[in-house]
Parts: C-alpha cells; sequence; structure tokens
C-alpha cells in the first residue's frame, strides 16, 4: 500500500497544483504542507479532508492502490 502522503503528492502532481495553492486553501504555510509532502508531518482525518477539499477529489483516494 502507498503511504498516504505519498499518494497525496501523486494526485497533487497530477492535477497540476502547487504546494503553495494547497497551503493557501487550508490557510496553513508551506512549510506545513511541505511537512507533510515528504512524510515528516502525519495528516489527522481533518487535514486529509482539507486537502482533498482543495484538490477536488475524495479523501479516499488517498487510500486507493
Amino acid at each position: 500500500m502507498v503511504e498516504v502522503y505519498r499518494k497525496i503528492e501523486e494526485v497533487r502532481k497530477s492535477r497540476g497544483v502547487s504546494k503553495t495553492f494547497i497551503a493557501k486553501k487550508c490557510n496553513k504555510s508551506v512549510q506545513w504542507y511541505h511537512g507533510i509532502s515528504i512524510g515528516r508531518r502525519t495528516p489527522n482525518v481533518n487535514t486529509v479532508q482539507e486537502i482533498a477539499a482543495a484538490l477536488d477529489v475524495k479523501p479516499s483516494i488517498f487510500f486507493e492502490d
């Protein structure tokens, strides 16, 4: 199973969305998102939902193989 942060990054890149865009949509800093994008910070359920909303996808996509 792909780790959640890797799947988030995969979806983000496939949608052509920047890290800055995600951070702004979630009202967080770019450093906050960067921590998630490299696996240093583990996103909680609310964070996963916020990122999914920013990417306009269902949160479940991050848990699919």
